[in-house]
């Protein structure tokens, strides 16, 4: 479950007059808005603040209490039934459900229901409601939101490292940190909250630019313990779109996160084959792994990659346009248990390549060689006799890609569920032939005469 909130407009010192989590005999209801707490998806609502610090319910919208409200079949239930109840609603209904009476407000703050934080509004004051909202849930320990374990704020672009120094500070259990498109924080406050926060384990920092590396702070370095110092607990990490990083900051980032298991550099433009080996060579825990539009990677960062062995289970190279059969060959002879490998758009890979791959592994599950223009249908017909388990393939602009290569794939490979023959020369009978086989799969194509 998660939650979402927009701060309505409070002075600073009512702000610093929220408790954490109020009395029961604080909460009488008064004229206000309804409080700001979602409970699993985004929802936005103004918070008024009384003068002896509660966050009312609205009464007018739920109803006077006392002798004029009406019993109903839901006061017979249990507190443990109705909170139950409560945890399968989403944001806006329990957002709601906080403004019938004094009971339900009570049970939906219970703080089991509120281990989430989800937020998205580019035009939200988010350093103000993470201030807000973590000194609100602040119920026993005070300052500190020992339940807070999820923080999802993708799309606030207001977000900076005051934000973050927040959540550092008060969020000691947090396990996963998404910011996504907040391009205003930096390396600094980054840096604390992997530090303060232990247990970190998800980090999602698309489209940050003035993000370039991932450590600890000094304080923490000299803290730890000898044996796990210096390392960080990350094992999701996903760097799309950091156009600032360079080898030297992704150096240092494999060196602290050796636990990783899922890496995404997706058009980091700036990383070489000397970055990847950096990768390579200290993340030997790595299933996933992307480079996607890193067009200064070539075969040598390919042949790097292999020392990960039959440990890797997903790679993208797409755009690397250096990138040819002599990597194919290296990288399938030693990470024979791919599952996922995309190189579409790789020009110089061939039917050689896709041999090398079809032969060494053989449980592959999807395969892109999109604009790949020079593998043709033999390169297809091999594939199809040696990876039947195949459930995607994309042949998008495939030039040289007939009905020949494509009912191979169809007759062997009859589990297919997703096939991509946009802008290739493919007839409507070997469509036919397709579906007939094939027949979860769906076919993207650009021919308005199939059907």
């Amino acid at each position: 479950m998660g939650m979402g909130a927009k701060m309505g407009a409070c002075t600073a010192k009512e702000t610093e007059m929220i408790p954490p989590y109020p009395p029961r005999k604080l909460y009488q209801p008064r004229n206000g808005l309804k409080p700001a707490i979602s409970h699993s998806h985004k929802v936005y609502a103004s918070v008024h603040v009384n003068g002896d610090g509660t966050i009312p319910y609205n009464s007018e919208k739920s109803g006077k209490l006392g002798k004029d409200r009406r019993l109903s079949p839901f006061d017979l239930l249990s507190d443990d039934l109705v909170v139950k109840i409560f945890s399968y609603l989403p944001t806006d209904q329990l957002c709601k459900c906080a403004c019938v009476d004094r009971r339900w407000y009570d049970l939906s703050w219970e703080p089991h229901l509120w281990t989430h934080i989800d937020m998205s509004n580019e035009k939200l004051d988010i350093d103000r409601a993470l201030r807000i909202l973590t000194w609100r849930l602040s119920r026993e320990t005070p300052n500190v939101c020992l339940m807070l374990e999820k923080i999802k704020l993708s799309g606030c672009e207001k977000l900076s490292n005051k934000g973050l120094h927040v959540i550092a500070k008060r969020c000691p259990e947090l396990t996963t940190l998404e910011v996504a498109g907040c391009y205003n924080i930096t390396n600094e406050a980054l840096y604390e909250v992997v530090s303060r926060c232990p247990n970190l384990q998800h980090l999602d920092i698309t489209g940050c630019p003035c993000i370039t590396c991932i450590a600890l702070t000094p304080e923490a370095t000299m803290r730890a313990c000898p044996l796990h110092g210096k390392q960080i607990s990350l094992q999701y990490l996903d760097m799309t779109d950091c156009y600032g990083l360079e080898d030297a900051g992704l150096k240092v980032i494999a060196s602290n996160c050796r636990e990783l298991t899922r890496f995404y550099l997706r058009r980091c433009v700036r990383i070489t084959d000397v970055g990847v080996q950096y990768v390579a060579n200290n993340c030997a825990m790595l299933k996933e792994f992307s480079v996607s539009d890193c067009r200064r990677v070539t075969d040598f960062g390919i042949r790097e990659l292999a020392r990960l062995g039959a440990q890797l289970r997903y790679l993208s190279v797409v755009h690397c346009d250096q990138v040819t059969d002599v990597g194919i060959k290296t990288l399938t002879k030693y990470c024979n248990k791919l599952r996922y490998l995309n190189i579409r758009g790789c020009e110089l890979v061939t039917d050689t390549g896709v041999e090398y791959l079809a032969r060494q592994c053989n449980k592959l599950r999807s395969l892109d060689i999109g604009k790949c223009s020079l593998v043709t249908d033999r390169g297809l017909e091999v594939l199809a006799l040696n990876c039947p388990l195949l459930k995607k393939l994309s042949l998008k602009s495939c030039e040289r890609i007939t009905d020949r290569g494509v009912q191979m794939i169809a007759a062997n490979c009859t589990d297919l569920q997703m096939l991509n023959i946009q802008d290739c020369k493919i007839s409507t009978e070997a469509y036919r032939f397709v579906k007939r086989h094939c027949k979860r799969c769906i076919i993207e194509h650009t021919n308005p005469g199939f059907c």
